[in-house]
């Protein structure tokens, strides 16, 4: 172990790992942003966004996030073009500069079938106060026979390029960087209350699709954050008993399979460290063990919870 793994004294935790880790870092970005596979390249390009000290920062003018929203349009593949406006998109509209090329819209029209983009674009109709807009795009989501927000897709092709023998600490700042960088998500905030209010689910057909919006969430989110929102949609709609009762089990035992599991605090926001003290090798080497059950799951977050959740449960 050299001096320069060695934690300087005006390092904070997040700084220091973030510099031991660099050049394995820089080598995993470098090899997806290079591939000749459209999606790894657009992967890798995103990546450079990742800060580990700020991962909430607002988007930027960045020639990352322009070589990506020129690869999203060249390509219209609907992975490609969900990713580059997640890393564009800044309160509904789109940052400067080539990002301007971008829009929900557009996404929607190449992935018509997916009820995500309809969900934003019924959302941001709703913040803009255009009512029809809403209805319109609301009831597109609540009929789209797919739900995929691509987090899934994008984090088993992220995790799937890390060197086989990646050190655990290599893996854990890989794996904050793709889960804070490549979500896209939900209007969250719009669906609980707006769309899905208490007040908008008396009427029967906004009732009908929030229902529908809600059984997506709980049977084919990948997020702990969709299970939330679906747990929280369903007690507010009425579903059965048994239904809530699940729903709310799977909520709180991730979020402890997560707590046992990661040095790391996470969310829509941001990210930081639970307090360096919370940082040992336990809960690094916990993290890496998430990290693999997500590749191994394909990258849904909440089939990897599930798995470490048992192993929490078969330790004890």
């Amino acid at each position: 172990m050299g001096p320069d793994l060695k934690r300087a004294g005006n390092e904070t935790i997040v700084q220091h790992a973030t510099r031991v880790t660099q050049a394995a870092i820089s080598r995993w970005k470098s090899a997806l942003a290079t591939s000749e596979d459209p999606r790894r390249q657009a992967i890798g390009l995103a990546l450079e966004n990742a800060h580990p000290e700020s991962p909430g920062r607002k988007p930027q003018d960045t020639p990352g996030n322009n070589n990506l929203v020129l690869l999203a349009i060249d390509s219209d593949d609907p992975v490609i073009y969900a990713l580059a406006i997640g890393q564009c998109a800044d309160d509904y509209a789109m940052a400067p500069g080539p990002c301007q090329g971008l829009s929900w819209e557009h996404w929607a029209n190449i992935d018509s079938d997916n009820a995500v983009p309809w969900l934003w674009l019924a959302a941001k109709a709703g913040r803009s106060g255009d009512q029809q807009g809403v209805e319109a795009a609301f009831a597109r989501a609540s009929m789209a026979s797919r739900f995929d927000e691509y987090d899934s897709t994008m984090s088993a092709i992220a995790l799937s390029a890390l060197p086989r023998d990646a050190a655990p600490l290599d893996k854990a700042v890989a794996g904050l960087d793709v889960i804070v960088t490549v979500r896209i998500g939900i209007p969250a905030g719009e669906i609980s209350a707006r769309l899905c209010s208490d007040t908008a689910v008396q009427q029967p057909t906004r009732k009908q699709q929030c229902t529908s919006v809600a059984n997506d969430l709980a049977d084919r989110g990948s997020t702990v954050f969709d299970a939330v929102v679906a747990s929280s949609l369903a007690n507010r709609l009425g579903f059965p008993a048994d239904r809530q009762v699940t729903l709310q089990r799977e909520s709180l035992s991730a979020a402890r399979a997560l707590a046992a599991h990661n040095p790391w605090r996470y969310s829509g926001e941001g990210s930081d460290l639970r307090s360096e003290a919370d940082f040992r090798c336990d809960t690094v080497l916990g993290y890496e063990r998430f990290i693999n059950a997500l590749e191994a799951a394909g990258g849904s977050e909440r089939a990897a919870l599930a798995a470490v959740g048992r192993t929490v449960q078969d330790a004890k």
